[in-house]
Formats: structure tokens, C-alpha cells, sequence
């Protein structure tokens, strides 16, 4: 009887130990999964200074295409969803992006952020649009768009936006 009460507790022990296993492999991977779902509701501002201006180089770069009237580029840079949305091609595409004078710089005022998936950010920025020039008195104007960032294939898409979180 002994030798089979032995037995019988090796596989008690070998039963407990697979079963721990387990809840310790449910507990790294899959439990670990469903925790990382993203809160896409929350928008806040956006506080991290190499983020602030890493995005208004990005909004600074579809400006400067603008100013240059460079269709192929900007249209490039216009998020694919929006193009799609708006049935935007290269030859109307002046009708859903605004059109910019040369010589203008664009300086980033206030920015939002808003995680949209895993690796991507949706940021709403408020800027001005400034005119600058010897024969030119310099003015300022208002101007809003949505830059999305990739951060897995550190690429950026442009969204025209009339700044309604701003106002």
C-alpha cells in the first residue's frame, strides 16, 4: 500500500505543479494582453517637449509643401482615410486642404494627443500661420490641424481640421 500511496502522491504533486504552470502562463501572457487595451477617449495636452516639436516639424513640413504648391507631396502627406472619405484626388485637392501663400512659417502653440491604436497618436495642434517678408508687414493667423504619428513605422499623415477642441 505504501508503494501506491507514493505513487498516488507523485501524481498529486505532478497534477498541482502542471495546474501552477499554467495559471502562471495565463497570468504572464493572455491576463497580461487584455490589460493592454488603449484608452482611446482620453485627449490631453501634450507636455513632452521632444514630442511637442517633433510634431510641429511634421505639420511644418505639410506647410512648407502648401506654400510651394507641390500637389504630389501634400497629397502624399494627407492621411488615407480622410482621402478616402472625402473622395480627395490630386486634381481636388485644393477643394479640402487650404491653400498657403509662400513665405509663411508655422509655429505650434497648443497640442493635443489622443492614442488611436497601438502605436499610433492622433495630435491636434493649434498654430500660427506667420508672414514674413522684406516688403511685408508681418501677420499671424490662426491654424489647426491633425497630425498622426506611427511611432512602429515612424511615419506621419496630415488631416485638415477647422480647430473646433481649440475654440
Amino acid at each position: 500500500m505504501t508503494n501506491k500511496e507514493d505513487r498516488n502522491q507523485k501524481i498529486i504533486t505532478i497534477i498541482l505543479v502542471i495546474l501552477v504552470l499554467i495559471i502562471g502562463i495565463y497570468n504572464l501572457f493572455i491576463k497580461k494582453e487584455k490589460q493592454e487595451k488603449l484608452d482611446t477617449e482620453t485627449i490631453s495636452v501634450v507636455k513632452d517637449v521632444d514630442r511637442f516639436f517633433t510634431v510641429a516639424s511634421c505639420v511644418s513640413k505639410y506647410i512648407s509643401y502648401l506654400s510651394v504648391d507641390d500637389k504630389t507631396s501634400i497629397y502624399t502627406l494627407l492621411d488615407n482615410s480622410y482621402k478616402k472619405d472625402n473622395n480627395v484626388t490630386k486634381e481636388n485637392l485644393y477643394n479640402y486642404v487650404t491653400d498657403v501663400s509662400s513665405g509663411v512659417q508655422f509655429q505650434a502653440q497648443k497640442m493635443y494627443s489622443q492614442n488611436v491604436a497601438k502605436n499610433i497618436v492622433k495630435y491636434y495642434v493649434h498654430g500660427y500661420m506667420e508672414t514674413d517678408g522684406m516688403d511685408i508687414v508681418g501677420t499671424k493667423s490662426d491654424y489647426y490641424v491633425i497630425a498622426i504619428l506611427d511611432e512602429e513605422t515612424l511615419t506621419f499623415s496630415i488631416i485638415p481640421y477647422d480647430g473646433e477642441m481649440f475654440k
